[in-house]
């Protein structure tokens, strides 16, 4: 037996028909209509008369039509849900003769959620303003009840540094995360991995306590994972999948919903990241989950960027994306593009809070902190300078160092590098200029002298700290410290592995 017709195919038939002035094609389709489908006269007068009437107008005046379905779906006596919208206006680009693709309706559906919004207000002089505290997941990192965007290159860690902090924060060990204060308990924990398979997300998971083995290639989820989509059981943004993120979400109130990635789980919509539309999804997902308090961390690959570049203009393709968010969370590279070996990470963020910078480093237990950005910039800076040196003043340094934790005068250095008093004492002071040395007068049997040493504030000053360790490891064992009379270095006795602190022996190594 064939198939039946779909009802609004053959409610075009009959238009056709009617237009024609085909009086036995019109009674055949409505019988067929009839016979088929439950409707009544009227109902198929009034959608003749909008479709004749459409068939009529031009396709500006079509388009402008359809614009009007769309605004009422932002109405708030809307009785479609947001899982049906494209089906509604699916039906209604076909009555219009417009035939849209899913695409274009997204596009106009996100033309219509702007429109809905309006112009921005302006404060003005005697409004009483409300401006509530901003309310944190992590202080100044991840916003609760927003969405949160974390932008990286590829393999930099943005994966990694979202299910570290949940590792983290969900053992109770720390309250903390890369200096950043965890507010409160962690919440369930929701995961769209749609970017990998499970043979990736479980051993991550198990790497940070969020997951255990139970036999060979086999795994537990635990507690506060709630929830795992990955690429092998994969969740879209498309009507399905926002419905059944919505099933979710409505269980378990109050959670953090990670997706992972955005461009994969708007694959299947046939947008580009570089048309506004492309933000479009994260406005359907953000309406889904708003009801319910739920923290959104959207995973999305960054373009090509430089140490300058900020986080808004980090993400790649369209800016309608970042300013779709409350938080962005950018990661990048350091200093890999000179040296392979750097694996520090910037973090920066952009949005509602303080603005963060900080250098990141991660080993096998997840990400530490290695210092406030401009701190480690200075250090930089200072490294080079050290490195740019000329060669007298660099034997200079090195004889500085050499000679820690006893004092340096021009003496010592006119003896070690061979040159006159004056030419001594100007490596000296120029070295001091650079802030790598510090002075002071002291009193001597011989009168009065100056003496130098490397600079509290140097970058050398940390190594200079463990010998110093060292120098305090002997004093405490009673252990002399003697000189050389032949090159005038002072030498330290061998010292015993259990002496010296494991800190201190890796740092003398």
């Amino acid at each position: 037996m064939p198939k039946p017709r779909p009802c609004h195919e053959l409610v075009l038939e009959i238009a056709a028909a009617i237009k024609a002035g085909d009086k036995a094609g019109e009674l055949a389709w409505k019988s067929e209509l009839f016979t088929t489908y439950e409707k009544t006269e009227k109902e198929l007068k009034n959608e003749l008369d909008a479709i004749l009437k459409s068939e009529s107008k031009s396709t500006k005046e079509r388009l402008e039509l359809f614009d009007q379905e769309v605004d009422k779906l932002f109405q708030e006596d809307c009785q479609i849900k947001t899982r049906d919208r494209i089906v509604f206006l699916r039906e209604k680009s076909r009555e219009l003769e417009l035939n849209l693709r899913d695409s274009e309706i997204r596009a106009k559906i996100w033309e219509g959620r702007k429109r809905s919004t309006g112009l921005v207000e302006m404060l003005l002089p005697g409004m009483e303003i409300e401006a509530p505290q901003e309310v944190w997941l992590v202080k100044d990192l991840i916003m609760k009840s927003d969405t949160n965007l974390l932008i990286a290159s590829p393999k930099v860690g943005k994966t990694t540094l979202g299910v570290d902090l949940i590792g983290r924060w969900s053992r109770g060990v720390h309250d903390s995360y890369l200096g950043q204060k965890f507010i409160g308990k962690c919440p369930p924990i929701i995961i769209v991995g749609t970017d990998m398979p499970r043979s990736r997300w479980l051993p991550l998971l198990g790497r940070f306590g969020l997951a255990q083995p139970t036999g060979k290639d086999k795994w537990k989820l635990l507690d506060p994972i709630v929830g795992l989509f990955t690429q092998n059981e994969a969740l879209h943004l498309d009507d399905s999948g926002l419905d059944r993120i919505s099933e979710l979400v409505s269980k378990h109130e109050g959670c953090l919903l990670i997706i992972d990635s955005y461009a994969k789980v708007v694959a299947p919509l046939g947008l580009k990241e570089a048309d506004a539309s492309f933000a479009g999804p994260i406005g359907d997902l953000q309406e889904v989950v708003a009801p319910y308090g739920v923290t959104l961390i959207v995973i999305h690959h960054s373009g090509k960027q430089s140490l300058d570049s900020g986080a808004v203009m980090a993400s790649r393709g369209t800016t309608a994306l970042p300013a779709a968010v409350s938080q962005i969370i950018n990661l990048k590279w350091f200093k890999r593009h000179e040296d392979r070996q750097d694996k520090r990470v910037l973090l920066e963020t952009e949005g509602r809070g303080e603005s963060l910078e900080v250098m990141i480093l991660q080993d096998k237990h997840g990400f530490e902190k290695e210092g406030d950005v401009a701190e480690v910039l200075l250090q930089e800076k200072e490294r080079k300078r050290i490195a740019d040196l000329p060669d007298t003043q660099a034997e200079t340094l090195d004889e500085v160092k050499n000679r820690f934790p006893l004092d340096t005068t021009s003496g010592d250095i006119k003896k070690a590098l061979k040159v006159g008093d004056r030419n001594a004492l100007r490596f000296l002071r120029a070295l001091e200029r650079k802030g790598l040395l510090v002075s002071e007068t002291k009193s001597t049997e011989k009168g009065r002298s100056v003496v130098f040493k490397i600079s509290p504030t140097s970058v050398l000053s940390d190594g200079m700290s463990k010998v110093t360790e060292v120098t305090e490891v002997l004093n405490r064992s009673d252990t002399t410290v003697t000189k050389d009379t032949t090159t005038d270095k002072t030498r330290l006795p061998k010292l015993e592995a259990s002496d010296i602190s494991e800190t201190t022996q890796l740092n003398l190594t």
